[in-house]
């Protein structure tokens, strides 16, 4: 099985702030901006609410509820109103793609996606500013297991009629390598009785890959010491051995940047299946 950890969601890059951290914790990824995509931010619901009023507030007002969103992985079922028989999907092209397709990444393998994240604070329930003091994060927030791989086409846009908004199949251009992956039924690749696909509710310390202490910005990542990768094949784009940082109990690691997609082969790595188990306990996580 192959772990992709695939980076998504606001940056400073593209919409120009972190996603983020509101209430007790909710995480609260918002799409990047695309002027091609058939939905709107104020057609975008999370928690209950149209997540328009929040983007404008963040970005102070750079982007606004009427603009075109990029909603891509489309992991909840209650983000906007579906056609039967809709099912969680995620769209790549270009040369993410080409990388993936290099990485053999099919059914069965596991998406976890990451983005940027920050506290932020109410004004009124529909506004949000962000907490001075809070750090910006990168999060786990949501999972896709691969059932199915398909090459974008005009035909597939057709006969997929339940993913017609889907920004990938909903474009009037085909980009190059343009391809969809869609959830299996079931995390069968964990054996654990979860969707194939979904977001996690609340930040925990198992979705938090930055490094809080100390912390020296959102790229530097703690993670499990069997990560390192010695003399096997490491996750991809981090090759550098001076990127990895051997510490008591964990390894920090100096995350690439720019990158959308990191592969890692659980072949090699027997031990990655304990940890995803405990980033999935106890998730509270909400699906498709």
């Amino acid at each position: 099985m192959k772990l992709i950890l695939s980076r998504k969601g606001f940056d400073m890059a593209n919409g120009g702030c972190p996603s983020p951290i509101i209430d007790d914790g909710l995480l609260c990824s918002l799409p990047i901006p695309d002027d091609r995509a058939p939905v709107r931010y104020r057609n975008i619901s999370f928690n209950g609410a149209r997540i328009g009023a929040t983007v404008e507030s963040l970005t102070r007002g750079r982007i606004v509820a009427g603009e075109r969103a990029h909603l891509d992985p489309d992991l909840r079922i209650d983000a906007v109103r579906r056609p039967r028989g809709w099912r969680p999907i995620f769209g790549q092209a270009g040369a993410a793609q080409t990388h993936l397709a290099r990485q053999k990444v099919g059914v069965g393998d596991l998406f976890l996606f990451f983005g940027a994240f920050r506290r932020a604070e109410s004004g009124n329930g529909k506004t949000f500013r962000f907490v001075r003091s809070a750090p910006k994060l990168h999060v786990i927030f949501g999972w896709l297991q691969v059932g199915e791989v398909h090459a974008v086409t005009d035909r597939l846009a057709k006969e997929m009629r339940w993913a017609r908004r889907h920004p990938h199949l909903a474009a009037a251009e085909r980009r190059k390598n343009d391809t969809v992956y869609i959830a299996s039924e079931r995390l069968s690749s964990l054996k654990l009785d979860e969707r194939g696909a979904g977001v996690f509710a609340r930040l925990r310390p198992e979705l938090t890959l930055t490094a809080t202490e100390p912390y020296t910005g959102c790229s530097t990542w703690k993670l499990p010491r069997w990560m390192n990768p010695g003399m096997r094949t490491p996750l991809s784009y981090h090759g550098k051995l001076t990127r990895w940082t051997d510490c008591d109990t964990s390894v920090r690691l100096q995350s690439a940047y720019p990158g959308q997609e990191f592969v890692l082969d659980l072949d090699e790595y027997p031990e990655a299946y304990q940890w995803l188990r405990g980033v999935f306990d106890g998730s509270n996580g909400a699906c498709g």
